[in-house]
C-alpha cells in the first residue's frame, strides 16, 4: 500500500476585501486535500500583484520586500511540515497553521518567559502576601 502525503502552499491577494486598491495577502496550506487559509497581515497594491506567479511585480523596494517576505513564509511553512514529518507526528493543515501562528501548546506568554516561578505560584496558589 502506498502512502503519500500531499502538501502545497499558495499565496494570493484577496480582491474582495480590497480597500484603496490594496488587498490583504493570504497563504493557503493544503495537506491531503484539507486546506486552511492564513492571513499574512500584509497588504499589496492590486495593480502590482501577479496572480499567475503569485508575487509582486516590479523592482521597487516595496515589491522586493513583499516578495522576500513571501519566500520566507514559504520556507517557514515548509520547515514546519518537514519538522512534523521528521518527528513522526500527524500532519494536518490546521496543525501547520497553529504552529506558524504560535498558538501551539509549546508557546509561552511573555509573563511565563520573564518570571516562570511567579506563574507556577499562581497556578498552585502558593503565593504568600508581602
Amino acid at each position: 500500500m502506498r502512502t503519500s502525503k500531499t502538501f502545497s502552499i499558495r499565496f494570493w491577494a484577496n480582491p474582495k476585501k480590497a480597500k484603496n486598491n490594496s488587498a490583504l495577502l493570504y497563504a493557503r496550506v493544503t495537506v491531503n486535500q484539507k486546506r486552511v487559509e492564513i492571513s499574512l497581515k500584509r497588504k499589496v497594491p492590486l495593480d502590482l500583484w501577479d496572480g499567475k506567479n503569485k508575487k509582486v511585480l516590479g523592482h521597487s523596494s516595496e515589491a522586493k520586500q513583499i516578495n522576500h517576505y513571501l519566500e520566507e513564509t514559504r520556507v517557514l511553512l515548509f520547515q514546519i511540515y518537514q519538522d512534523l514529518k521528521f518527528q513522526g507526528e500527524l500532519i494536518t493543515a490546521k496543525k501547520i497553521k497553529t504552529i506558524f501562528l504560535g498558538e501551539d501548546e509549546n508557546s509561552k506568554t511573555l509573563l511565563e518567559l520573564i518570571d516562570p516561578p511567579f506563574q507556577t505560584g499562581i497556578l498552585s496558589n502558593e503565593i504568600t502576601p508581602i
